[in-house]
């Protein structure tokens, strides 16, 4: 050090090696002065490169992880594998495995001065803020609220198969404690391994029926009810063996030296008291508290950023006082996160603050960190490799076992049993910072520990392929019995599911059930869905407003759906069933809880708002929303029952039905018929319409003096000369039925344009697939696919049509 000179001792590195002794320089320089600072020596092994300063050091590591692992993903997500399965990879490209011990690149990211420190430190950040997230996102209400099946697979899959595994590997349990040092050394690895196998951890399942878009499903939601009930037992088992490991430690009896261990100071009951301590702050305390920031946050304004900086200040403390108490450093955050009330406008705006980061940089960085001791030479000429593989594939059968066994209790069918087993056994960043744990503190050996990481890495490709193999969720929803309008029994009460995105599909959707012309003798169940975006938690929220399942902070999402449809119920009583759900659930997977509804009320048509509206007078667009007409074509596809579409417009000023009678004139509705399933179930519904006096209906049969042309099948053609021939001998409603002649699209098109002024709604069949003379050649410039040939052109801007048109899809049977 004295052959440089004082004054030149400032240009060197911050930390090197001179003989037995670490030199320093004080205060330590995080940051480089560019990637071409001017040489302060002639020698070029003492200039120091930028890269030799922490925090480019650390830029470059983060650049290389995540270039990497997105590298990767790109392929492999074409094979089923999620995203955990190339950070894992990318850990392992980084390891001693291919990373040769004091080769450059081993030494670039795995440095042996102040800066490995920094690593690890950043390391367990990124892993504390990413249990602190899915603290945020979790729903405590699914403990409150779950079912006998859940708590019982939850219990047997951890707890239970923990149990027998214990049983199982008795032989060597029975050596712990003992004075050999080998024998307890592999007594603990074994204790170690098939604990951490026998785990399901809420975020590990979370984040894969998340990639899988599972979440949504009755499986999902059981698997994720399930995972709750085994984190939160195993939380507090963990903390109890915890507690009691360090009073045998410290060799205290709990009551007899109860106050010398609160006075005495760093004790267990003292650490216990605090921990207890902690929570009660974290229900009684914190939670109030960020329910005031709630309050003191204006509606549709964002959360300010002091409060954003405090919370994650807390958070940063509590996981060192989970340290401290010897908890896991994620314990603190977690139960922070819990006390978060997640949705809008707290826990969204953290989840949007810092999710992004947090998952896309910081988790790959913390699971390729702690892959990098990954030696897989080692492994050659191991002896306990094959008895390590033995603990962790007994384990893991184990734990399947007593997960499918409770599933096939409750008349699960074999295929979901399967599936739900395989998700209860993934394993993920979870169970990587456990054994990362165990290894940083001796209770696994470096042989283990690599076994351990390429069995997750293992795991984590092989189960989402084969749950994306087993199991569709649109299955659930398989029309396997005739769920439609048109062959309901005569008066038979008609269960309709209405779906509402936005506040202005209210008054619309209203307007046509009043249509619908409920009465006593023909009641109509009306099951109204309220669809909002999943913003801020992990788990979709399915609120029944009837079973007030929820607290009133939360069904306050529906206020203004429940005000307007208590008081339809009430206009219309004895004659309208109404019974209002929240969903909140991600945009790609809506369509799930609107078929699960659909299937479990056994409803014969759904209901959907077209994803445009447009002003008062019809002339100008308010709204164009694609997520809406994406869950409108996803309904499309799997819908057990039958299907509507309602583009509204107002009418000449008439918004509603009720108003023709202040008005003293009819709502007129005109049922466009071309032939097929679809038109038969449009002039179903055309026809209990006409029951209401308020409503003239018109059937216009749309026909050709072409003998040649064939427009349906032969039996179509007798189903729909059938169901007309009904139609007008019914003589308990008064419909006017005409037939048109029309020879091909262009007189379809000048047909249309002549009636929609006269109308204010119009009826259609959507008619998929349909070839007709009448449509021929329109398809082509068809802009709305989901509204059918005959729909589409009566919202086309050159019609305009100022009537509302509703667009009927019968129920597609699946078999």
């Amino acid at each position: 050090m004295e052959e440089f000179g004082d004054n030149k001792m400032l240009y060197l590195r911050d930390t090197w090696r001179q003989g037995t002794m670490i030199c320093d320089v004080l205060p330590i320089n995080p940051s480089s002065n560019g990637v071409w600072p001017e040489p302060k020596f002639q020698d070029p092994n003492i200039n120091v490169h930028f890269w030799n300063y922490t925090f480019p050091h650390l830029q470059m590591i983060f650049l290389i992880i995540s270039f990497l692992w997105q590298f990767l993903h790109f392929f492999l997500r074409r094979l089923g594998m999620i995203r955990f399965t190339s950070h894992m990879l990318t850990g392992v490209l980084l390891s001693k495995s291919l990373l040769k011990e004091n080769s450059a690149a081993r030494r670039f990211f795995s440095t042996e001065d102040y800066k490995e420190i920094v690593f690890r430190l950043t390391g367990a950040c990124s892993y504390m803020m990413f249990w602190f997230l899915m603290g945020v996102k979790m729903d405590m209400g699914l403990i409150r609220t779950t079912g006998r099946k859940a708590i019982t697979i939850g219990i047997s899959s951890v707890l239970l198969s923990t149990l027998v595994c214990s049983v199982i590997f008795f032989g060597n349990l029975r050596d712990v404690g003992t004075k050999n040092s080998d024998h307890t050394l592999n007594s603990l690895e074994t204790v170690v391994i098939y604990s951490i196998q026998c785990l399901s951890s809420f975020p590990v399942v979370g984040n894969l029926l998340f990639e899988l878009r599972l979440q949504n499903s009755e499986l999902g939601r059981l698997a994720m009810s399930s995972a709750v009930i085994s984190d939160f037992s195993t939380s507090v088992l963990a903390s109890a063996l915890i507690f009691m490991k360090e009073l045998k430690d410290e060799q205290t009896r709990l009551g007899s030296v109860f106050i010398g261990d609160v006075i005495a100071g760093n004790r267990p009951l003292k650490r216990a008291a605090i921990v207890v301590l902690f929570v009660c702050l974290a229900i009684y305390v914190f939670r109030p508290l960020m329910f005031y920031i709630v309050k003191q946050t204006p509606s549709g304004r964002p959360v300010k950023a002091i409060y954003l900086t405090t919370i994650i200040v807390m958070v940063s403390g509590s996981a060192i006082l989970a340290n401290w108490c010897k908890q896991s450093i994620f314990m603190g955050p977690f139960i922070l996160g819990l006390a978060v009330p997640h949705g809008p406008p707290l826990g969204s705006a953290i989840i949007q603050k810092y999710e992004s980061a947090i998952f896309g940089t910081f988790i790959p960085f913390f699971v390729a960190s702690s892959s990098t001791e990954i030696d897989i030479s080692a492994l050659f000429d191991w002896e306990d490799l094959s008895a390590i593989i033995l603990i962790m594939i007994t384990s893991f059968v184990v734990k399947f076992i007593l997960t499918t066994v409770p599933a096939l209790f409750y008349r699960m069918p074999m295929e979901d049993c399967f599936a739900l087993s395989l998700i209860m056994s993934f394993k993920g960043i979870f169970e990587l910072g456990a054994y990362a744990l165990a290894y940083q503190r001796g209770s696994v050996r470096p042989e283990t520990f690599t076994v351990a990481c390429l069995y997750i890495t293992l795991n984590s490709a092989i189960i989402p392929p084969i749950l994306r193999y087993l199991y569709d969720p649109s299955r659930m929803y398989a029309g396997y019995e005739k769920r439609n309008m048109q062959h309901l029994k005569q008066n038979s009460e008609l269960r309709i599911l209405s779906c509402m995105y936005r506040t202005e599909d209210i008054s619309p959707m209203i307007n046509l059930l009043e249509a619908t012309c409920p009465s006593r003798e023909s009641p109509v169940a009306s099951y109204v869905l309220h669809l909002m975006e999943l913003v801020g938690q992990a788990n979709p929220i399915f609120i029944s407003h009837k079973l007030q399942t929820r607290r009133t902070e939360e069904t306050s999402y529906s206020n203004n759906v429940l005000v307007s449809f208590e008081k339809f119920r009430k206009d219309f009583y004895g004659s309208v069933f109404v019974s209002i759900y929240t969903a909140l659930s991600m945009p790609d997977t809506m369509h799930g809880d609107i078929c699960m509804l659909a299937l479990n009320n056994t409803t014969s048509l759904i209901l959907l708002p077209f994803h445009q509206t447009w002003s008062a007078d019809g002339s100008a667009l308010i709204s164009n929303s694609n997520m809406i007409r994406n869950l409108n074509k996803s309904v499309l596809d799997v819908a057990p029952c039958s299907v509507g579409i309602f583009v509204y417009r107002s009418s000449s000023g008439r918004r509603t039905i009720n108003d023709t009678v202040s008005n003293l004139s009819s709502y007129n509705i005109c049922m466009i018929f071309l032939g097929g399933k679809d038109d038969r179930e449009a002039v179903t519904l055309a026809t209990r319409m006409a029951r209401d006096p308020r409503i003239n209906i018109t059937i216009v049969r749309m026909i050709t003096t072409d003998g040649n042309a064939r427009e349906n099948s032969e039996w179509d053609k007798m189903l729909d000369d059938e169901l007309l021939r009904e139609v007008k001998s019914n003589t308990l409603v008064d419909i006017f039925y005409s037939e048109k002649a029309v020879e091909d699209a262009s007189e379809t098109s000048g047909l249309l344009k002549s009636m929609v002024s006269d109308f204010d709604m119009f009826i259609v069949g959507r008619g998929k697939g349909r070839k007709s003379v009448f449509t021929d050649g329109l398809e082509e410039w068809s802009e709305f696919k989901e509204l059918g040939i005959i729909g589409d052109l009566l919202t086309s801007q050159d019609f305009d049509c100022q009537a509302s048109v509703l667009v009927i899809q019968q129920q597609q049977l699946m078999i």
